[in-house]
């Protein structure tokens, strides 16, 4: 079934996007080697989280440069992702470090199949919910940097006579327009793969106060909170940056 699903969406690209669905195809199959190439550096025992930042930093590079092509938007928006992905580093970084987030949740911990884990992995499960968070957010942030960017040079091209700062809020304006329904994409994305959770959850009549300060709760909505923090931080970056260099 899972094959078959595969194949449908491969036809579907690029029935419907011709030329740069093909594009878009081959780019996806990039971003997929270097996710699984960094998941196999991290099981041989690489530095879980300058792999992480290798793997974004390839993954922005063959989204935005063979896909979009060299050129003063692509540029705008690599840098305007390089500078919101390294202030997210920072946050994400010290917000699990506090938490102590990461590794089995309360429900995985009392399960029977805990008993089948190996525990000796000698990776630690903190960097490895910072990398999680880092590639799940990456995605968001570089599409809503290319936005922005593209949307300013087209407000350029048309109207070459606009001020710098003008232009930066013609951006900013656009990135609010967007801002709405990306924030409503990453909700209902996490709220969706968690149902079964909260099903769970309220079947086994755990209370508020438990549920609210619950390991499984926080790692379920931490991504979707920094992928829309991101994504509100990147859209001003990439405004300025793009009307300085147009």
């Amino acid at each position: 079934m899972l094959m078959a699903l595969g194949v449908i969406l491969l036809i579907s690209i690029v029935v419907v996007g011709g030329d740069r669905g093909v594009v878009s195809l081959i780019a996806l199959c990039g971003n997929l080697f270097v996710i699984s190439l960094a998941i196999w550096l991290m099981a041989s025992g690489m530095p879980v989280l300058f792999t992480t930042i290798g793997a974004g930093f390839l993954i922005s590079c063959i989204t935005l440069f063979y896909q979009n092509g060299s050129n003063v938007k692509t540029w705008s928006a690599f840098i305007a992702v390089l500078l919101t992905m390294s202030i997210l580093f920072f946050a994400v970084y010290f917000v699990i470090w506090k938490s102590e987030a990461g590794g089995l949740n309360e429900i995985q911990a009392v399960g029977e199949d805990v008993f089948y884990y190996n525990m000796n992995l000698d990776i630690n499960m903190q960097k490895v919910a910072v990398s999680v968070i880092i590639l799940s957010t990456l995605g968001t942030v570089l599409d809503m940097a290319l936005t922005v960017t593209t949307s300013i040079y087209e407000v350029k091209m048309h109207r070459a006579d606009l001020k710098m700062e003008e232009v930066m809020e013609s951006g900013i304006q656009i990135g609010r327009e967007v801002i709405g329904t990306t924030v409503n994409t990453l909700l209902f994305a996490y709220l969706g793969e968690s149902l079964l959770l909260f099903a769970y959850l309220k079947i086994q009549d755990y209370s508020i106060e438990i549920i609210l300060n619950s390991k499984i709760l926080f790692q379920n909505c931490v991504s979707m909170i920094f992928g829309a923090i991101s994504c509100v931080i990147v859209i001003p970056i990439a405004a300025w940056l793009m009307a300085k260099f147009v």
